[in-house]
């Protein structure tokens, strides 16, 4: 029985369980520890399961899990980039691993559409059409990039405008404006959802520079800690749904014009491990 091809795959521990279960069914004695084994190490008979389980990998053992797996040339380069991606310790990291992944995938179907990672790539794309949404621009590609905090290059904004037209989500009206269309991206497969991370990402970061900014227009910033059951949890993450449906029905039903672009981040995050 053959495994999934790697390339199907945004988390390189998947993909270990999944090759993992495809070997054990057409070989029963192959044990997870003689996995380890076949990793050099003899006497750890664990270090396969807790690699699974959430074990930093270090290059060493990428290289031999390269071998124990029989990749390709291009199956390891995908490989050894997956770790550096699901093991990146900051947002740059992330990306520039990331980038590296879109365009190592060899897998046909699952090819991004390049407009497509370039409209996610950047915070300011989704901001712009928001504001071509509410003001009037036509060639003043200056002034549209001075609308941003935190401000964008001129550049950055005639090509994200010229992006959003490739893409069909703006076009000009009769008197050369350029307006939002009623067109939306679809986020339906895992690597979309993984351009999608990448962008609440820089929306958190967004948040961080709000934050540290001096005093302006109005913001408001809020923590909490706190201890919750189980059934208590399930209910706050209901009631934090049902609140961000409320706030899009407010923006949406606002009897005044909108005249300015917010950016709403919400978090919640665990701070201990579960039992």
């Amino acid at each position: 029985m053959e495994h999934a091809s790697i390339f199907a795959y945004n988390d390189f521990r998947l993909f270990l369980r999944d090759w993992w279960t495809t070997r054990n069914a057409s070989d029963r004695e192959l044990t997870k520890s003689d996995v380890s084994k076949r990793l050099g190490l003899p006497n750890t008979r664990s270090y396969f399961t807790d690699v699974l389980a959430g074990k930093k990998v270090t290059e060493l053992f990428v290289e031999r899990f390269t071998q124990v797996l029989d990749l390709t040339v291009d199956e390891a380069r995908y490989f050894r980039t997956l770790v550096q991606f699901n093991q990146a310790e900051t947002p740059e990291e992330r990306e520039v691993a990331f980038d590296r992944l879109v365009s190592l995938n060899r897998t046909p179907y699952r090819r991004l559409d390049p407009k497509e990672y370039r409209y996610y790539k950047s915070w300011w794309n989704g901001a712009l059409r928001a504001v071509l949404a509410i003001e009037d621009h036509a060639e003043d590609w200056e002034a549209l990039a001075a609308r941003l905090r935190p401000a964008i290059t001129t550049k950055q904004a005639k090509d994200s405008v010229l992006l959003m037209e490739e893409l069909g989500l703006v076009g000009r009206d009769e008197h050369g404006i350029w307006k939002p269309t009623e067109t939306t991206l679809s986020t339906g497969n895992d690597i979309r959802d993984e351009m999608v991370l990448q962008l609440q990402m820089q929306q958190f970061e967004l948040a961080r520079h709000a934050i540290m900014s001096p005093p302006g227009p109005p913001r408001d910033f809020a923590t909490s800690t706190l201890h919750v059951s189980q059934a208590g949890l399930a209910h706050i993450r209901e009631r934090l749904d049902k609140f961000r449906s409320e706030v899009r029905s407010i923006a949406h039903k606002d009897p005044e014009p909108a005249d300015r672009v917010y950016s709403l981040c919400l978090a919640f995050f665990p701070l201990t491990q579960e039992r």
